[in-house]
């Protein structure tokens, strides 16, 4: 029996997708510097699933970045290069050619990879036409949202989001290095991914598209995103321009906070 529950533990936990032993590669699971459509650093797939309307500007908060005119497509496949139990996404925004007024618009959206919902929506931030909002659906389509009130930003002066989420912590939500909003909570996010994008009304496997009052843009840098939920320290070093790639995260089912992830996931607590 001794020799067997190694070789049990072992076995689950890679069935549950648990690792006991950290991936060789990098925590930094997808980069897009800007210099090019495909992906500096990638996990999954590197190249745009869809792209219309985006040129490379030089002026990018940091080098070159993406201009994303009206009606624009910009996707990436998030297979591989994003998780939904836990993760960090992190970009450089600036509204440039089109000012802000008071219609809202999504900035960035992560679309689920088969859902009940229409618009397939797993995580968005948004101009809410005073501020940000930024959140992700739960299991049950709660959305697990924090909004962000502030004095809006020079249309050409770029400004750094950063959401981080976490089955076992909640949300927390950054904008240019400073927490600005959190939802401490235990959630289910457990789910599988489709593609993730800039600015469109609609990122899912049935369309992406941008269309309606939905049909603006923006410039958009530096997309970064982890595998696990960084903590303030780290936020603030990446919104500083700092490429920051940390060691590869692991979990072990023989620590407490992944054990009762596990379990509450799956209606076993």
């Amino acid at each position: 029996m001794s020799q067997t529950k190694p070789l049990f533990s072992f076995l689950l936990a890679t069935i549950l997708g648990v690792s006991t032993i950290a991936q060789t590669n990098s925590g930094l699971l997808f980069y897009l510097s800007g210099n090019s459509l495909e992906a500096d650093v990638s996990a999954g797939k590197a190249h745009p699933n869809y792209v219309r309307n985006v040129s490379i500007i030089p002026d990018g908060a940091h080098g070159n970045a993406f201009r994303c005119a009206e009606g624009q497509l910009l996707s990436y496949w998030a297979h591989s290069n994003m998780y939904a139990q836990r993760g960090t996404l992190s970009f450089y925004w600036r509204a440039g050619i089109d000012p802000f007024t008071e219609t809202e618009f999504p900035i960035f959206r992560v679309g689920y990879s088969d859902h009940s919902s229409w618009d397939m929506v797993w995580l968005r931030i948004d101009y809410n036409g005073a501020g940000f909002d930024a959140f992700v659906t739960d299991a049950n389509l709660a959305r697990i949202r924090v909004s962000h009130t502030m004095e809006l930003p020079d249309a050409m002066n770029w400004t750094h989001f950063a959401l981080t989420w976490d089955e076992t912590q909640g949300i927390r939500f950054y904008v240019n290095g400073k927490l600005v909003g959190r939802r401490d909570t235990v959630i289910v996010l457990d789910a599988s991914l489709d593609q993730f994008g800039a600015h469109s009304r609609i990122i899912s496997p049935y369309q992406v598209q941008s269309a309606y009052n939905f049909r603006r843009g923006g410039d958009i840098d530096e997309i970064r995103v982890y595998d696990r939920a960084l903590d303030d320290a780290e936020i603030l070093r990446v919104s500083q321009g700092e490429d920051y790639r940390p060691a590869p995260f692991s979990r072990s089912m023989s620590d407490k906070r992944w054990k009762d992830e596990w379990f509450y996931r799956y209606g076993w607590a």
